[in-house]
């Protein structure tokens, strides 16, 4: 996987349809690849929500940003859920420059967007 990031997943209690993800480094061109095929893999494996963890999420650009927008929709269409949790301030001022911040599915912390699932 490429160096700058690394996805760490982890199994959500009670919840055999569901993964959570914890994103490590930065998000950008230079990776989407990379993350599109682990995420796609899990919705392809079953797992119909995702819940990602953005606490070392340091960066995300706007192919990032396209790439997570793309996670969401893909999800829905599955029946399931693409939600973000402990987003940090410089990644959210990007999400919200770009005027995603009404797209995706943005939560406090991962109990917060855990008990949202349906």
């Amino acid at each position: 996987m490429d160096p700058q990031i690394e996805l760490e997943y982890e199994n959500v209690k009670d919840r055999a349809d569901s993964k959570l993800v914890r994103f490590v480094g930065d998000l950008d061109a230079t990776n989407v690849e990379t993350v599109l095929e682990k995420i796609c893999g899990l919705f392809n494996e079953g797992f119909l929500n995702i819940v990602a963890d953005f606490t070392k999420l340091r960066y995300v650009n706007s192919t990032g940003l396209g790439i997570l927008l793309h996670f969401s929709k893909a999800a829905k269409e599955k029946g399931g859920s693409f939600k973000i949790s402990n987003v940090n301030e410089n990644v959210y001022e990007i999400i919200e420059i770009i005027g995603a911040s009404s797209l995706l599915q943005i939560y406090d912390d991962v109990d917060a967007a855990v008990a949202s699932l349906k």
